[in-house]
């Protein structure tokens, strides 16, 4: 049986000086465990191939605001694996559900090709309703985009703190699997993504935890990011 996956939390996601991320990290290291796929205190390594279809509509749905929008991407977290998730984001506010389905790599790459029929053979019911939309939208994939992830979790309502830093970008080459993917800085090394996810809510002194001056909530996307940079130096 396929393994599936499908959550709906709150996500959170705020821009964060260096600076702010180290005394968070410090602070929260002695509250929260750090997830154990960690193999160091510095995080792991995530890949995600985008997919989107011929309008890009996820990137302009989130241009403008759309309160209701879905995304598609297959990830790794060592391409040198052979499997990955597929998993479609589907968010509303500060509201996600996620799902997910475990593929080969051979799966993942005759879905790279534009074929995902193989999804009908599984028996899960997240595998057959990304068929469907991925049918009905004629997606393809779009960016890769690279990132190391810091974790710490909390058992009250499944709090997960996580922080994305030396975000990378790979607009011309899609291999998912190449170990040695030549790649562009997204961002500023000194800027830190910071997302606080949870189910229902947080405990009443979470929120004064991290607190920082001059820091709010934002709608930060890293795939819209990724392929606003292609726009930008490709022209595309």
């Amino acid at each position: 049986m396929s393994k599936t996956l499908k959550v709906q939390r709150h996500e959170v996601k705020y821009y964060i000086s260096y600076a702010d991320y180290e005394y968070a990290r410090h602070l929260l290291a002695t509250l929260m465990q750090r997830d154990p796929h960690q193999k160091d205190e510095r995080g792991y390594f995530i890949r995600s191939l985008y997919f989107d279809d011929d309008y890009d509509t996820s990137v302009e749905e989130k241009l403008d605001g759309i309160e209701h929008r879905d995304k598609y991407r297959l990830r790794t977290y060592d391409p040198t694996l052979d499997w990955v998730k597929l998993e479609r984001k589907r968010k509303h506010n500060q509201f996600v559900n996620k799902s997910s389905v475990r593929l080969s790599k051979a799966e993942a790459l005759q879905m790279i090709d534009g074929d995902v029929d193989f999804l009908l053979e599984k028996d899960s019911q997240s595998a057959r309703s990304i068929y469907f939309d991925l049918k009905r939208k004629f997606i393809r994939p779009k960016v890769i985009v690279d990132y190391d992830r810091e974790v710490y979790m909390l058992d009250y309502n499944e709090i997960r703190v996580t922080f994305d830093k030396n975000i990378r970008v790979n607009t011309s080459d899609l291999d998912l699997f190449n170990p040695d993917l030549e790649t562009q800085t997204l961002q500023r090394p000194d800027t830190i993504i910071m997302e606080v996810k949870f189910n229902t809510c947080l405990p009443s002194w979470f929120p004064t935890l991290l607190k920082f001056d001059g820091t709010t909530a934002m709608a930060i996307s890293k795939y819209c990011q990724g392929r606003m940079h292609m726009r930008e130096f490709y022209g595309d």
